[in-house]
């Protein structure tokens, strides 16, 4: 989202919020103070449109795995129940962007800092340091994903050419080759939203092209068992198909900024009224279907014969993925760009292009040695995923929110007590009660306000969040270390393994 939209935003804080009363719980919460302005900027069908194309994305590929290893019924139990856990946090964040504005007006402050997790971050807890913190965390986590895309990048392309033997290092190599062009000269992305769209399309036929082969060429028959529970399953392996789930569930990181671009912000919640069932029945489609029709392997691209439709379908992930990575690699690159070199940032000079350009090579250099160290899709998501796409997209938008709401509430206690005075240090007493709490304190106050169902919802969410940190973490190391000793250490060939896929694809049929 461009910096230009960011400011249009800003301007429209200064210049429409209005002094606004506290509510004492969340039940009685007003959306937001400035919904009242009418801007330009992009509706909720928009922003539903750019959430889809953002998390529907190459992770729905591995829910046919998710199923394989846990059973069909308990895959779809992960699917269906992770979908309301997302929307209630995408809620809080709607509620939490509303309550720094009004924290904003108690402190008489000219805009409210709400463009991004790191800057609202900063904000509630009171110092720079936490919100830059939370940035390099963001901005980390979205760099790793990054490597995932430049496997998959290496994956379509080994494939695309399976015939060559080629290993997945060159695969990833040559990937990065035909990237290196577009991330150096591409400074702004043009229309995003028809982008995005246009990418969801890539991703959407896909899919299309490998369930039509698949159910052409499908040799199953009555002795092919599809379980609704994973024969000898346990919870260890329950929270590492989950570490997937979560990441194909994990976009919050980025919704603040979709709000920041929206004509009215408070509409941000509608947007899951076009997105949860395009999400929740493409996530069902790929596990459920392609574990009927008797794939077994960790992601659906592998449960295909080799020929043309693979081939096709591995050249329109190659697409669709490059158009992915140069979409967030572009954000990444002007990020960075702005914060070590603000003045030539939207220079069109060789310095900054060579900034610009060095900056996008480099995290490709990175991306490649993620890529090849953990040289395993499934798994690889499966870390980023437990590792830190739970904790930022779930834990910290629930703290942020609970430290939002005590602190507004300290304010709103603090403007009763000192109701007749009518000058500016009443006003000042209130911006200070709120703000001097600590933000542990914020935090619980916040949560006592809450309703208890809101309450345990909270609870269940971060402890779910909580194992797939450890337990499912654990489980996908356990895969990594296994799959190392079947097929190699990072950085070794990795080559197209066909010999494998058949085996496994005869695996599912009746033996003679």
């Amino acid at each position: 989202f461009s910096q230009a939209s960011r400011l249009q935003r800003r301007r429209a804080h200064a210049a429409d919020m209005e002094e606004t009363g506290h509510q004492e719980t969340s039940d009685e919460f007003e959306w937001s103070a400035d919904d009242t302005a009418k801007q330009a900027g992009t509706s909720w069908v928009d922003v539903a449109w750019l959430m889809i194309s953002d998390i529907v994305g190459t992770s729905v590929l591995c829910f046919v795995g998710v199923a394989v290893e846990v059973g069909s019924g308990v895959a779809s139990a992960l699917i269906v129940s992770l979908f309301p856990m997302s929307v209630y946090v995408s809620v809080c964040m709607a509620r939490t962007r509303a309550l720094v504005v009004k924290l904003a007006n108690v402190r008489e402050e000219s805009e409210a800092n709400t463009a991004t997790m790191g800057e609202v971050a900063g904000a509630l807890m009171r110092c720079k340091w936490a919100g830059d913190i939370v940035i390099v965390v963001v901005y980390g986590y979205t760099l790793l994903g990054q490597g995932s895309y430049l496997l998959t990048l290496g994956n379509s392309l080994q494939e695309l050419l399976y015939t060559s033997g080629m290993c997945i290092y060159t695969a990833v190599a040559w990937g990065c080759l035909v990237l290196a062009v577009p991330v150096i000269l591409v400074r702004r992305l043009g229309e995003s939203v028809a982008i995005c769209f246009g990418n969801l399309l890539l991703i959407v036929a896909v899919l299309a092209v490998s369930f039509y082969d698949i159910s052409v060429n499908a040799n199953r028959s009555s002795c092919v068992d599809s379980p609704l529970v994973a024969p000898g399953l346990t919870i260890l392996m329950v929270m590492g198909a989950a570490t997937r789930v979560v990441y194909s569930y994990a976009g919050q990181w980025m919704y603040f900024e979709m709000m920041e671009t929206m004509a009215k912000p408070s509409d941000f919640p509608k947007a899951f009224v076009v997105t949860g069932p395009f999400m929740v029945i493409t996530y069902l489609i790929v596990a459920l279907v392609g574990y009927h029709l008797g794939v077994r392997s960790s992601q659906l691209l592998d449960g295909m014969p080799e020929g043309i439709p693979m081939r096709v379908a591995s050249f329109l992930l190659f697409l669709h993925v490059l158009v992915v990575y140069l979409i967030k690699s572009v954000v990444l690159q002007q990020y960075v760009h702005r914060v070590i070199a603000p003045n030539d940032v939207d220079a069109r000079s060789a310095v900054s292009y060579l900034k610009h350009g060095g900056l996008g090579v480099g995290m490709l250099a990175f991306c490649f040695l993620v890529a090849n160290s953990v040289p395993f899709f499934s798994q690889l998501i499966g870390l980023i995923g437990g590792l830190l796409a739970g904790p930022i997209n779930f834990i910290f938008p629930l703290v942020l929110y609970l430290i939002a709401n005590g602190r507004l509430s300290f304010a709103g206690e603090a403007s009763c007590s000192d109701s007749s005075d009518t000058d500016g240090a009443a006003i000042e007493d209130r911006a200070s009660a709120a703000m001097q709490a600590s933000s542990l304190s914020a935090a619980m106050r916040g949560l006592r306000l809450v309703p208890r169902w809101e309450a345990l919802v909270i609870a269940l969410i971060s402890a779910f969040t909580l194992l797939t940190m450890f337990l499912g973490v654990a489980d996908v190391l356990e895969d990594i270390v296994r799959l190392n000793g079947d097929y190699g250490a990072p950085f070794s060939c990795h080559a197209y393994r066909g010999i494998e896929k058949a085996a496994a694809a005869n695996s599912t049929l009746c033996p003679a």
